[in-house]
């Protein structure tokens, strides 16, 4: 299958298949399974593989439901975490055209997915970028609405470095925010932003200044502090697709919040993949539509100019 680049709908997303075709003898490494610790979430062997599957069939379909379009990626053979697809690139299409940065992992346990990615991204007509000297993991990325930038957790996984890579990659600002609590290690686990610029954060998860640099980053509206006990239960790991936010466990008090935004929580247990420290927004990659480039730079004019006119 070949990505048609003029035909991507507002939620369109990459998804990582459970386990391997049956292009070859079956044995454990064609499966999602936990089979290290590399977060402090991991519990070796603990999967219920059958229920796995069964729980990631039901996410794709209530995301589906929801209006998102899907399309697959193949899982890497004794690559077990490359379900989490959102970890392994940022994917955009602007102005016609697919890209991806490829992300480099710190941990050498995911590197080896890497190639089979880049291939897969590669032969579907995204044009692959492979970022050197820095690491920079999908998770830790948090695109800001309208074209603004995006958000980069750094600290735990991905370097302070990389913002200055994807602010190559994106054309437009990127917000470096240091991450300071191994359980929420990832920047999709202690932050979200929705689509009208609320972040819903985890307070504990960031250093005092990364707080006061995310109240003053542009694109955002308004910060919502969120308890660490919600994060931990990846209440913050969610997906939005429209007005629907998909949740991958009961967060009584995230749900709530949601509610009160104006948006429709659906939660869909997803806890054999907490197991290995991740949930909704973990195991799929969208594509983000960037404006066009030449109406981004003219927008970004006229804002100086209305600044200037002040």
């Amino acid at each position: 299958m070949t990505l048609n680049t003029g035909h991507f709908v507002p939620a369109t997303f990459a998804v990582s298949q459970v386990r391997c075709e049956k292009d070859h003898v079956r044995s454990r490494d064609c499966a999602y399974q936990v089979a290290w610790n590399i977060n402090p979430h991991m519990k070796v062997g603990a999967v219920a593989w059958r229920r796995a599957c069964g729980q990631h069939r039901a996410f794709l379909r209530v995301l589906r439901e929801a209006g998102a379009s899907c399309f697959e990626l193949p899982f890497v053979h004794g690559a077990y975490d490359s379900v989490f697809a959102k970890d392994n690139a940022v994917l955009v299409s602007q102005d016609g055209e697919l890209r991806a940065l490829l992300a480099t992992m710190r941990h050498g346990q995911r590197r080896g997915e890497q190639r089979a990615r880049a291939r897969w991204l590669a032969a579907r007509g995204f044009d692959v970028i492979e970022p050197s000297c820095v690491h920079i993991e999908g998770g830790d990325v948090a695109m800001l609405p309208a074209g603004r930038g995006a958000l980069l957790g750094y600290g735990q996984r991905s370097t302070q470095r990389a913002a200055g890579v994807l602010e190559a990659f994106l054309d437009a600002p990127v917000t470096p925010l240091e991450l300071c609590d191994p359980y929420l290690y990832h920047l999709d686990t202690a932050l979200t932003v929705l689509s009208d610029g609320t972040a819903l954060v985890c307070p504990e998860a960031f250093t005092p200044e990364s707080l006061r640099t995310l109240a003053r980053t542009e694109g955002i509206g308004q910060v919502v502090p969120i308890a660490r006990d919600d994060a931990l239960a990846f209440g913050l790991n969610l997906v939005e697709v429209g007005n629907t936010v998909i949740v991958g466990a009961r967060v009584p008090r995230v749900e709530a919040v949601l509610r009160g935004l104006g948006r429709r929580p659906v939660s869909v247990r997803l806890d054999q993949f907490h197991l290995a420290g991740g949930s909704a927004a973990c195991l799929v990659a969208r594509v983000h539509s960037l404006p066009p480039v030449a109406a981004q730079r003219f927008r970004e004019e006229q804002e100086q100019v209305e600044s200037l006119s002040a």
